[in-house]
């Protein structure tokens, strides 16, 4: 495996925007605390929690908000929340004992892996996707902004995605040339990852699956499509296995059947969030990075249209006509297809190399990137974490802790055990309680923020989520309550 370079000044060129986006991932991990999804806390680093002797409701939960874990239900996988688990008490054994710092080399060991998959992917593809040696191709690569974001992510996506790309790498030399020759060792491991990319996420069955497909359509092999089929098995049976050990022998679910039998059978993906066919272009639209995100529609388009047999056009388009035949959909469904954005963008360039404008347009892409990328990179993923984190390194044991009307340790009614077990006990402020010495009002409601600073005289801001005078230049930024104030009372 290497980099095919043409020159010195290209192979420098490769090596320093390797560089920026290791640097990238580094302060990603570091700054993107929180999570993107509810489902990236509760489903993985609660279960964990469970597990640490944290949470002691997620398993029973009376109130029913972590339903997706309970008895008649029983549809998440273990496998990610254990080896969470262990690296959590990994960590312990070295005096580790904080959440922040335990999900902090969560997000820096998936920030690092994640970072390893993509230069394994700009490697195996480089030739196909930047045949030009040129700034662009490299700059956009390697600044998506989208890349660290979804790196430090603890979610199960992000973890899926990175399984899926080092395993395609794995046989795509063989996937572009009918000539190209490839061992079973080979094809047994690749597999038996695509594999366990779907017990970490079982919606990546519908990215998997168009993969298998293409190889039966365009280069079958009974023997060798067997031995795929076989290593796949063998990880679903591993995932059922974690499963087992950790339910327990009198409580043990398969959970793929759960999750078919709670999503499909009963309709509920049909019930919930439901979208209209087109969600997925506006939501790209919208949130992968205007102006860039329309780049990235027209050329994964041009790509499908003049390379249908192309193994990138099976996974994203069957992916994307999978999820939207769904009624509930979400954005992160098609993480999968976001990957591959630059290099659709890079095709288009150098396919309509002759394009009026050409410049500018890229300049347009780049800046857009940039935009988002600084809007992701510093800023928490979850701003209530931001809140826990303060609290956690600034309040002592006299201090007593009140919220306005939100209660900022409830995320839609549930509790981040993981991180309020390690912080102080919250009381709402009513008219009848004291604001007096040592005492800290937590709230995202910007009047009421005002309020306690114009009339308490000992009373000073110490933390919002983003800074004050930027919320302020829109007063409808201010109505959406994105930012939390948190005050200081002595």
């Amino acid at each position: 495996m290497s980099i095919h370079i043409n020159n010195n000044k290209n192979f420098n060129l490769i090596y320093i925007y390797i560089l920026i986006g290791f640097v990238l991932h580094l302060i990603s991990a570091y700054y993107s605390i929180g999570f993107y999804s509810d489902d990236e806390h509760f489903q993985i680093l609660e279960p964990a929690a469970y597990l640490l002797g944290l949470n002691e409701i997620i398993i029973d939960d009376p109130s029913g908000n972590y339903w997706e874990w309970e008895h008649e239900v029983r549809m998440r996988p273990w496998l990610q929340p254990y080896i969470y688990y262990k690296i959590i008490n990994f960590l312990k054994f070295f005096g580790i004992n904080d959440p922040f710092s335990w999900t902090f080399f969560l997000r820096l060991i998936s920030s690092l892996f994640g970072y390893l998959s993509i230069i394994y992917l700009f490697i195996t593809v480089k030739d196909d996707f930047f045949k030009k040696n040129n700034h662009f191709n490299y700059l956009l690569f390697f600044t998506f902004w989208f890349f660290p974001f979804l790196h430090s992510r603890t979610s199960s996506e992000n973890l899926s995605i990175t399984i899926f790309i080092i395993a395609f790498c794995l046989v795509y030399s063989f996937i572009k040339s009918k000539k190209a020759q490839i061992n079973n060792y080979i094809i047994f491991i690749s597999s038996f990852l695509m594999g366990l990319a779907m017990v970490f996420k079982f919606n990546a069955i519908f990215t998997v699956f168009p993969f298998f497909l293409w190889f039966l359509f365009y280069r079958f092999n009974f023997l060798r499509l067997s031995l795929m089929g076989l290593s796949v098995i063998l990880a679903l049976l591993l995932g059922l296995f974690v499963d087992y050990f950790n339910w327990g022998t009198n409580q043990f679910y398969n959970t793929y059947y759960q999750f078919y039998k709670h999503n499909i059978v009963t309709g509920t993906f049909d019930t919930f969030g439901v979208q209209p066919w087109w969600y997925y272009i506006t939501s790209t639209i919208l949130e992968l990075a205007p102006l860039l995100s329309v780049f990235f529609i027209i050329s994964i388009i041009i790509f499908w249209i003049k390379n249908p047999k192309n193994i990138f056009s099976w996974i994203t388009f069957f992916t994307l006509i999978s999820f939207s035949s769904f009624g509930h959909k979400e954005t992160r469904y098609i993480f999968s297809i976001y990957f591959f954005a630059p290099l659709f963008i890079s095709y288009f360039f150098e396919t309509y190399s002759r394009i009026k404008f050409q410049n500018t347009l890229k300049i347009i892409i780049i800046l857009s990137n940039i935009i988002f990328l600084s809007l992701t990179l510093f800023t928490p993923a979850k701003n209530k974490v931001g809140v826990y984190y303060y609290l956690y390194n600034n309040f002592s044991n006299q201090d007593k802790v009140f919220y306005i009307e939100n209660n900022p340790y409830l995320i839609n009614n549930m509790e981040p055990y993981l991180y309020t077990s390690f912080l102080p006990k919250i009381q709402q402020l009513k008219q009848n309680n004291t604001i007096n010495s040592s005492s800290w009002i937590v709230t995202n409601i910007y009047d009421s923020y005002n309020d306690v600073i114009s009339n308490e005289n000992n009373c000073e801001l110490k933390y919002t989520t983003y800074p004050e005078k930027i919320m302020n230049l829109n007063n409808n930024w201010r109505r959406l309550k994105l930012n939390w104030y948190i005050i200081y009372c002595q």
